[in-house]
């Protein structure tokens, strides 16, 4: 057996492709390869099973069964010594293949025979672009949505468009984080290309076009329906809920518009998808239960008077648009309020007012949340009637100047995260963990920490957590333990109440460009190693 210092758990940098479809069968190549090969691979649904293939090192047969959820999922690859660290693999709607070289010039373009279609493709070297053609007719609706940053891989892209003369028609650089969508309406039938490239994230000196064996991306490319969000955004965890889709293409296929949301994820998003449309969207899932904006609700004297805590799902739908709502508070409530916008990629900069019975403004914010959204926390100084103000900061808006306003309570609460996201303990040792317990607003219960899913012949010694803060977690496996790799989870809970917090830790590369598809996992892997075997005394 190798000493201890040469054991190594796979390093997988990449996945190829990123993704597939239900009911699909395909080889996924994960690079670096691991090694020793085979090595295992798990994913956080069932439904997804990557099997090795013995004589094929790094490459795995994959399935994906026909009931599998839309959206992101993870996958790790594992052996007798760790794990890797956790990718994203997304399940899609539309067909899928892969990019062939050369494509590097409109002139060279791969062409696609149908849409919608979804590109798996590698920005190979310094300096590759991709290009792909397809035919449109006059007045569709022409889509690319690019996950390429929204999956770990290092590049900031970009695509154009071009029509049948190279002319560049329409561009689309950061939208989604740094990821483009681009959307555009043909005007006249003919064949149009569009190229994707990329500069390398997180930055530095190189100015040339990025590439390279992890540069990994998926392309989808629509003439059809294609939904950018659900109406209304957000849906009520553990409900079954109607929403309309909301994007391009819909005028001839309207009834791709309805969708049914089942929202059991205990996320903070579920994905929908429908026949006919061509990828999933996403939709936020919260406790609220919610409201639509009815129009007309510009003034005090026409704003709707709604319960709460509730979430108001609206959008600014023309230029000098503001949207009023009234609640009922009394002396000393303190609300908390979240105008969702920007976060969702809506095209609204939203400005959030609360103002009194007469229209005088007390409170006023625009940039303070997520990515440049609005909040507030506000105290009602006596009972009585307020209006909340929704509107654009530059007073513009239209289709795509949509939100979701949160109004809820000030509740103490608590929050939780643990590093590292894996753990190697051998028979005989132990491992530790650190779990962070953070206090918010005034909660003054007295947790403990709970470790669910261990392996037999392993312990958890967990000391007091009162007081929050940093715990340490020492895992001790026994002299008899047996080798295992195995998710484990990590509950936060206060003894006698519901209160019941799962803890998470953040995945990824430097967020500075923004969230991807999956950003925290609620899932800390553990490895069992066996005691090594007693060396041999060399014969004399």
């Amino acid at each position: 057996m190798e000493p201890d210092s040469l054991a190594k758990p796979p390093a997988v940098t990449s996945i190829f492709p990123p993704g597939g479809k239900p009911g699909s069968t395909f080889e996924l190549t994960a690079a670096d390869a691991p090694d020793p090969w085979p090595s295992a691979a798990w994913t956080s649904h069932p439904g997804i099973k990557l099997e090795a293939i013995k004589d094929k090192k790094g490459v795995y047969k994959s399935t994906i069964a026909a009931d599998t959820p839309v959206g992101p999922h993870l996958v790790r690859f594992y052996n007798a010594d760790g794990s890797s660290q956790p990718r994203t693999f997304f399940v899609g709607l539309a067909g899928e293949m892969a990019e062939v070289e050369p494509n590097d010039k409109l002139d060279a373009a791969q062409l696609l025979e149908n849409t919608p279609i979804v590109i798996n493709g590698r920005l190979n070297k310094t300096g590759d672009v991709d290009a792909f053609s397809f035919r449109a007719n006059k007045g569709d609706w022409i889509v690319a949505q690019c996950h390429a940053y929204s999956l770990d891989s290092p590049v900031d892209a970009f695509l154009h468009l071009h029509d049948e003369n190279g002319s560049k028609v329409a561009f689309a650089p950061d939208t989604q984080n740094l990821d483009p969508l681009l959307a555009w309406q043909a005007a006249k039938t003919g064949v149009y290309t569009l190229t994707f490239a990329g500069l390398v994230f997180p930055f530095n000196a190189t100015a040339r076009f990025h590439g390279s064996a992890h540069t990994v991306y998926r392309v989808t490319i629509s003439t059809g329906p294609f939904a950018r969000n659900t109406y209304p955004l957000g849906v009520k965890r553990g409900s079954k809920t109607p929403v309309h889709l909301v994007g391009w293409g819909f005028e001839k296929q309207q009834a791709v518009q309805a969708a049914v949301v089942h929202a059991t994820s205990s996320g903070e998003t579920a994905w929908v998808g429908v026949k006919g449309l061509a990828a999933p969207v996403p939709v936020v899932l919260g406790r609220l239960p919610g409201h639509r904006e009815t129009e007309p609700n510009n003034s005090i004297d026409s704003a709707l008077t709604i319960d709460w805590p509730s979430a108001i799902h609206g959008r600014i739908g023309e230029a000098d648009d503001e949207d009023r709502f009234g609640i009922m508070a009394e002396k000393g409530d303190s609300l908390r309020l979240r105008l969702r916008a920007s976060e969702l990629n809506s095209a609204l900069d939203p400005v959030l007012s609360i103002e009194d019975a007469s229209g005088g403004q007390l409170a006023r914010d625009d940039d303070s949340g997520e990515r440049q959204d609005a909040k507030l926390d506000w105290t009602a100084p006596a009972d009585g009637i307020y209006h909340l103000a929704v509107s654009d900061l530059i007073r513009s808006g239209g289709n795509a100047h949509f939100y979701r306003l949160e109004i809820d309570r000030v509740t103490p609460s608590l929050n939780a995260t643990f590093t590292p996201d894996r753990l190697v303990v051998e028979a005989g040792k132990s491992a530790e963990a650190t779990v962070t317990i953070g206090f918010v607003d005034g909660y003054k219960g007295h947790p403990a920490v709970v470790m669910q899913g261990l392996p037999d012949g392993v312990s958890a010694q967990i000391p007091a957590t009162e007081k929050g803060g940093t715990v340490k977690i020492k895992l001790v496996a026994a002299e008899s333990a047996k080798p295992a790799n195995i998710p484990l989870t990590l509950l936060v809970v206060e003894p006698g109440t519901s209160t019941i917090h799962t803890a998470t830790t953040p995945i990824g590369m430097d967020k500075a460009g923004g969230g991807r598809l999956i950003n925290s996992i609620d899932h800390l892997w553990l490895t069992v190693k066996p005691k090594p075997e007693p060396k041999k005394e060399a014969k004399k």
